[in-house]
This record gives structure tokens, sequence and C-alpha cells, in this order.
């Protein structure tokens, strides 16, 4: 199955090294590209961009794949890449980078017009929907643009999503509730990713609005009105308009 999105719920999974659980994945996705893969650091702070981007490129060249930091090359040579990854952190850190830098405009209709492939993972993945609101981060900067996300397809993304433990001491409000919250005041669906997990989208996601659960963990899908469900490993989700 070809993609041309790939959303990781996180980079990190207990029991692998970083990235090496989607390995297989990552290397069906970027099969192909004849450029280097472009990373984009920004959810870090800027002090670890260098170092950031370096992590990435020792996992890509066990892939044979180059890569070259975003930060390190002029905003209007971004187009002649043929894929972007994303990486986690801070998604209202991305976001309000991204927004400052203008390159929102140029990722979205590189990735629509089928010119670049975009992988994401964690604050990458979230970036790929259609708002930033169901991420699990702090606002610890404010995007001056909004909380609108690149909207490459129409719906949510909570990665790392985690399953109420029901015999646990802890009080607070589970990733349920706050999703619940969010379709207090908006109805559009959230896929919780839970780790080990990804979403992947084919090119004619435009015609077939199917989308791909890929890894052993599955999600779990949340739409207004309804009770949570499972989306398992192999399973094709489409939501009805």
């Amino acid at each position: 199955m070809q993609f041309s999105i790939l959303l990781l719920s996180s980079s990190n999974v207990h029991g692998y090294g970083y990235l090496e659980y989607s390995r297989d994945v990552i290397t069906r996705f970027l099969g192909g590209i004849t450029t280097p893969l472009l990373f984009v650091p920004y959810a870090a702070g800027s002090n670890e961009w260098d170092s950031y981007t370096g992590k990435i490129r020792t996992f890509m060249a066990t892939l044979n794949i180059p890569v070259t930091g975003i930060h390190t090359i002029p905003a209007v040579d971004v187009p002649k890449y043929e894929a972007v990854f994303v990486g986690g952190g801070n998604t209202f850190r991305l976001l309000a980078k991204l927004q400052e830098i203008g390159l929102m405009q140029t990722l979205r209709h590189e990735v629509l017009a089928g010119n670049m492939k975009y992988m994401g993972s964690s604050a990458g993945s979230n970036m790929a929907g259609k708002t930033i609101c169901t991420t699990n981060d702090m606002p610890i900067v404010y995007p001056k643009g909004g909380f609108d996300a690149l909207n490459l397809f129409p719906y949510q993304i909570n990665p790392h999503y985690l399953d109420p433990e029901t015999d646990s001491a802890h009080k607070g409000e589970t990733r349920d509730q706050r999703i619940a919250e969010y379709h207090q005041e908006n109805n559009t669906p959230v896929i919780g990713l839970r780790e080990g997990a990804y979403l992947g989208i084919q090119p004619d996601f435009a015609r077939t609005m199917e989308m791909y659960i890929g890894g052993q963990p599955g999600a779990k899908i949340f739409e207004q009105g309804k009770a949570p469900y499972e989306a398992k490993d192999g399973q094709v989700l489409k939501f009805r308009s």
C-alpha cells in the first residue's frame, strides 16, 4: 500500500531504539525519493535544531537516506524536496515557527499537489490535521495565526493516546475526558493513536476519504455523539460525512 502521508504516534516506543519500531513502514514510505529527506526540527528549542536533525540523520543513514535540516536552507528551496519529516516536541512552538517563517501554505500546497510526501511524528502528526486543538502539549508559546494546522486531511490526531486506567489512584482527567470536552465544542472526529501505531493516507484520499490504521496497538476513534470505538492494525477508516 502506497501512502503520500504517514503519521506516527511517536518516535520512541518502549523496547525499541529511536524510530526502530517503524523502520519497515518508513522504508516503504520513503522508497524511491531522489532528494534528501527534509527534516523540520521546529517543535524543539532553537538550540536543539542541529542536534535533533543529527539524531534523525543517524537513523536515516541506516536506510541510506540523506537528511537536510529545513533551518539550514532558504525557504524558497523547500519545494525542491520530495519528502518532509516534521518531528515531535511542542506542537504550539512548531506551529508558531511555521507561521512565522511563512511555510504553512508552501507545505500544504506541495503535499496536496502530490509533489512532496509528508511524514510526521507526535507534534508533526498533529500538524497534519485540521487544527492542533487535540495536542497533549502545553501552550508555551502563542501561535499568532491561530490554531489551524496544515489540514492535509480534515480530522484531528491525538498522538500518544493512553487508555483510561480504571484502577489508577490518579483523579485528573483521562485522555477520553479531554477529548469529550473537545467534542462539547467541536464536531471533528479525533483519531487517538496509541504509541507504536500510525495513520497512512494514500494519494487518492480526496476521492476515497479512506485512511489506514497500522501498528499492533491500533487506535481509538472518537466522534461527537458516539461511544469511542477501536480501529485495529490493518483497518481502513472512513468517516461518514
